[in-house]
């Protein structure tokens, strides 16, 4: 059932204001190259904001989300790792208390402006200085991280949260950086988002008839099919297009790699169970790297690193928050994200749910 909720918390949310400072210093502001354990420094930064602001608020917690949270935290250390707790567990058991009840909380806009301004002097910085070298020896932009897709995601990121913020300048960046990235399915989510919001009364009427989160099983499922029709029937080009016509060519030796290691991920837990109920963790890059690619889907991803116990617990959380906000007003936000987690990593782990989450909640105040 799609929770719908109309109710605003009254007072400041330091939480909240302290989450999406973190979040943009670390996608936006802080170079990539700069490796310093911020999860571990602002997670339990982060919680200990949290514990204080639920006792002076007396804040009432759902009990399916403690029971959740509960669930995870179990899991996690029956099979503990200190990767699986800050990169997945933490995190998420942060999402589920913090937004518990799914409300939608206050922000200053003047707060979000300061940030977004910084944000676009930084990423017209990077898409200046940072370049990843293609196969033909072409060259193509991308912020610190190095990968155009990944840059593709957080400039979606950046740019629901300047169309939050009504921030006119982070909005024209997001939208001319789908040239320079070169990014399709960053290309596609940004085309969905204009769709929705030229047809938003005929898209709300049908987006309010689906369930949240039979919608997000069943798109994943048929995300995966389609991986397996171009495996099988459809001939893939042995060249690696890094021109623009990129955009409008989905028959690459590049989608055939992605596609194989979604395969192989299936194949390798279905041969050993013992694999699929402790994920592979720490050695996921060296093992996919050497099947050719990444995963290109962020939920087999995350079920890839942390196995399948905890990755169904991850992804209730994910659905049950998430589905809370299923709102009209979100719709334009919702459906483009999860269609662009269908076919690329990251979005469901780290820091990107965090944002996303956020800006599902934020109700911006002049």
């Amino acid at each position: 059932m799609n929770i719908k909720t109309n109710i605003q918390q009254p007072q400041t949310n330091y939480f909240f204001y302290t989450l999406i400072f973190y979040t943009v210093l670390i996608l936006y502001l802080f170079p990539y190259s700069v490796e310093i354990p911020h999860a571990k420094i602002f997670l339990p930064l982060l919680s200990i904001v949290l514990l204080v602001q639920l006792f002076f608020y007396k804040t009432q917690l759902l009990i399916i989300d403690i029971l959740l949270v509960c669930s995870i935290l179990i899991v996690t250390f029956i099979n503990f790792s200190t990767y699986h707790l800050f990169r997945y567990s933490l995190p998420i058991s942060l999402m589920v208390i913090g937004f518990s009840g799914c409300p939608q909380i206050r922000i200053k806009r003047s707060y979000l402006i300061g940030l977004c301004s910084l944000a676009t002097a930084t990423l017209i910085y990077q898409m200046a200085i940072y370049r990843r070298v293609e196969f033909d020896g072409s060259a193509r932009v991308s912020l610190s991280n190095g990968d155009p897709n990944v840059s593709g995601l957080f400039m979606l990121l950046f740019f629901f949260l300047s169309c939050k913020a009504k921030f006119k300048p982070g909005i024209i960046l997001a939208l001319v950086s789908t040239v320079f990235f070169l990014s399709r399915n960053y290309f596609l989510s940004l085309l969905i988002y204009l769709i929705i919001i030229f047809c938003e009364n005929k898209f709300t009427r049908i987006a309010s008839q689906i369930n949240f989160a039979a919608f997000f099983i069943l798109s994943n499922f048929f995300g995966f099919l389609i991986g397996e029709y171009f495996l099988k029937f459809v001939e893939i080009g042995y060249t690696y297009d890094t021109s623009a016509n990129r955009l409008f060519s989905f028959n690459d030796k590049s989608n055939l790699a992605r596609f194989e290691a979604n395969r192989f991920l299936i194949t390798s837990y279905y041969n050993d169970w013992t694999l699929a109920l402790k994920g592979y963790a720490g050695k996921y890059d060296e093992v996919f790297k050497s099947v050719g690619s990444l995963i290109h889907n962020s939920l087999l991803e995350v079920i890839a690193y942390i196995g399948i116990p905890l990755g169904i617990l991850y992804f209730c959380a994910i659905v049950k928050i998430v589905g809370g906000y299923y709102t009209p007003q979100n719709y334009k936000f919702i459906f483009p994200y999860l269609f662009f987690c269908l076919f690329l990593h990251s979005g469901l782990q780290g820091l990107s749910p965090l944002l996303f989450v956020s800006i599902l909640a934020m109700s911006v105040e002049q």
